[in-house]
């Protein structure tokens, strides 16, 4: 996408939105360097000496327009993009003064005007290009950064074990993504499937695996307890989908077990394999408008799960718990 394999400092506070960014400009085929704050990405530029910032303006202090100003003034020729929120065009104006060759709106609809963006704001020097350009083909030709990154992350461990809880999950194919979460003495089960057909999958899986870090803080320090309803997470999940403005539609259930009760709570998201499944399904994710109702049923260990989805996948899942 790039006309060369550009270093891109990314200063943003948002782990999900910086995830999502991470993964199209390492597709994209920058090498990229994260910081989650504005005082870290002045650290970062010095050490890093980038080829291009993307700094959000609606950073704790420094605020964004001086992160931009101090490195203007630092690196007058390093090329910065601001990133803004919509209804902030003050703070966009700001951020030009300062020195921003370019902006960018949250949400963001279309990636490939980013990718324009960014191309059109990196300078690269045709000297060092050639310099290194044997280097790049090298290294591409044995190992692409972006695949191997996103394949390690969806990687699926087969057999898993949490606390007192043992877990086995086999699938047909690549584009099942299986994430597990201990919640004190349950289990938060999320099977999902994606398209294959979809340019967005990559990234979408990328940022699916993610999602759940953020409630799941929250949760442990007491703060919220979304977790505790699959079909409020499920909605919390399609809400982040459409946020970031990715195009394309996710089957996706929540399993919430309790081993104690022996009971089983459902939110579906577009599969099937059985007639509860069906009854509370609220349809793949990636839709404005997804009412989600929760399913609850009793069950006893081992719990087995058979699963379809939408796209020709099947999952086959097997809980046991030591107590039982």
């Amino acid at each position: 996408m790039f006309d060369f394999c550009p270093q891109i400092l990314l200063i943003e506070d948002d782990p999900v939105f910086r995830r999502l960014m991470v993964a199209y400009l390492e597709l994209w085929g920058a090498k990229v360097t994260e910081a989650d704050s504005g005082e870290d990405g002045l650290q970062q530029a010095f050490r890093q000496k980038p080829d291009l910032v993307l700094s959000d303006l609606l950073l704790p202090a420094p605020a964004g327009h001086e992160v931009i100003a101090c490195l203007k003034q630092r690196y007058p020729e390093l090329p910065v993009i601001a990133i803004s929120g919509q209804q902030k065009m003050a703070d966009v104006s700001r951020a030009l003064r300062a020195g921003a060759e370019d902006y960018l709106i949250k949400p963001i609809r279309n990636w490939a005007m980013v990718a324009e963006v960014i191309g059109a704001s990196l300078r690269p020097d045709p000297q060092r290009l050639l310099a290194e350009l044997n280097e790049h083909l090298a290294f591409y030709r044995k190992e692409d950064i972006a695949a191997s990154r996103l394949m390690q992350s969806w990687r699926q461990q087969p057999e898993r074990e949490f606390g007192p809880w043992r877990l086995s999950c086999r699938q047909s194919s690549p584009w099942v993504l299986t994430e597990y979460l201990h919640l004190n003495q349950d289990l938060l089960l999320l099977l999902a499937e994606f398209d294959p057909l979809n340019m967005d999958t990559p990234v979408v899986m990328s940022l699916v695996a993610f999602l759940l870090n953020e409630p799941l803080r929250h949760y442990r320090g007491d703060q919220d307890n979304m977790l505790d309803s699959p079909a409020r997470t499920l909605e919390y999940i399609n809400r982040l989908i459409l946020d970031v403005g990715l195009d394309t539609r996710v089957n996706l259930a929540l399993f919430r077990l309790d081993a104690r009760a022996r009971v089983v709570e459902v939110a579906n998201g577009g599969m099937a394999g059985s007639d509860w499944l069906e009854h509370c399904d609220a349809g793949p994710l990636g839709v404005e408008e997804l009412s989600v109702s929760q399913f609850r049923y009793p069950f006893s260990f081992p719990l087995e799960l058979s699963l379809k989805g939408g796209f020709g996948s099947e999952i086959q899942f097997t809980a046991h718990h030591g107590d039982h």
